[in-house]
């Protein structure tokens, strides 16, 4: 045992073992994000008069949602984007990084390659809202094996109860979007969660 320690010792001394610091992160508002952090951002109306929600609105757009580089100046990213949950009846959805724009929709998963150079903003707006309810988008970036994801959040009057859902006493009853009910481990996705009296919808992630 002692040797095994003197070796580790020895090698840590020496440089042969090393922990790769993180490279990038997503921070909102200037902020660093936890992977799986929800981003909520509620509806207001744009200058056009309509009622939308943006990541980065253009009176501030530097103050909201970006990829930040920690450790270099310039990397090749990989990105998703994919729609979880939508009642907001948007006119459009939009999603910008690196420079271009790509028109999204509730069905697919969205796959984007493009170089960073220190930090990028991700805009991601849900233009001329029709609708009570909220969007849920999950974000993820790919920079060589590392990666980090992020939940952004529309709002207009309602919003997710987003957690992990863990042990419920025996009396709640959990179904899903079509009225089943569903026993045993939960797949990642919304439910709702009932006693019998009050009835919500929570994300389980």
């Amino acid at each position: 045992m002692k040797k095994c320690l003197l070796l580790m010792m020895a090698l840590l001394s020496l440089g042969g073992l090393s922990v790769k610091a993180q490279s990038f992160e997503f921070q909102y508002q200037g902020h660093s994000l936890k992977d799986g952090d929800v981003v909520t951002i509620a509806v207001e109306e744009d200058s056009f008069g309509e009622l939308s929600c943006e990541t980065n609105p253009s009176s501030d757009p530097n103050n909201g949602l970006v990829l930040k580089l920690l450790s270099s100046f310039t990397a090749n990213v990989k990105a998703t984007l994919q729609i979880t949950y939508n009642t907001l009846s948007p006119q459009m959805l939009q999603w910008c990084m690196g420079g271009e724009c790509w028109p999204v929709n509730d069905t697919d998963m969205f796959t984007k390659q493009f170089t960073v150079t220190d930090n990028v903003q991700v805009q991601f707006d849900a233009i001329n809202i029709h609708s009570k309810g909220y969007l849920l988008a999950t974000l993820k970036a790919y920079i060589g094996l590392e990666s980090h994801q992020v939940t952004i959040q529309f709002t207009n009057g309602e919003s997710a109860d987003i957690r992990e859902m863990t042990i419920y006493p025996q009396t709640i009853s959990v179904y899903d979007l079509k009225g089943c009910r569903v026993e045993g481990a939960l797949s990642p996705g919304i439910y709702i969660i009932t006693d019998g009296t009050q009835k919500r919808k929570v994300f389980f992630k």
